[in-house]
């Protein structure tokens, strides 16, 4: 016995076998995030997870998350200066980090994975973060930035 398939019931048949076994991998997204001057673009990014980060442009720049600024678990991001860093984010949540050498004039951006259950919540913690260390002042307009951005979107 044969079976005989049509071309586009074939492609159809391996589509779905690629998501039945993949499942949402197959739909992952790469994100590119640019060093100009002193401002990351876009500073605030909103991924998926699974989806990955590409910091390209990064002459002279770095990417260090802020310990007290990520989700619980998170491995720590620190590169090279001026290397390219590429980022795959599995985990829902929101991530600071900052150009270390541009920290002063507030080169810093946001991450954020998916839809944060209490997103409200994570932001004030951060927030009230800078309290207790206070070389982390730059992230203080970042983060009130990202509350009227994450507003605008829904998200809070």
């Amino acid at each position: 016995m044969s079976i005989t398939l049509s071309k586009s019931r074939a492609i159809a048949i391996v589509i779905f076998a690629l998501i039945a076994t993949t499942g949402k991998a197959a739909f992952a997204a790469d994100h590119t995030i640019t060093a100009l001057a002193v401002k990351f673009n876009p500073m605030f990014t909103y991924i998926e997870p699974g989806d990955t980060v590409n910091w390209e442009s990064m002459d002279g720049h770095n990417i260090e998350t802020i310990d007290t600024m990520v989700p619980e678990g998170f491995e720590k991001i620190n590169s090279e200066l001026g290397a390219s860093v590429s980022v795959t984010f599995d985990k829902e949540g929101i991530i600071v980090y900052k150009c270390t050498p541009h920290w002063g004039a507030r080169m810093g951006g946001l991450i954020i994975v998916g839809k944060p259950a209490d997103a409200g919540a994570i932001l004030d913690a951060y927030f009230a973060s800078i309290e207790s260390d206070r070389s982390n002042l730059p992230a203080k307009g970042l983060i009130k930035k990202a509350r009227k951005d994450m507003e605008s979107k829904g998200l809070l």
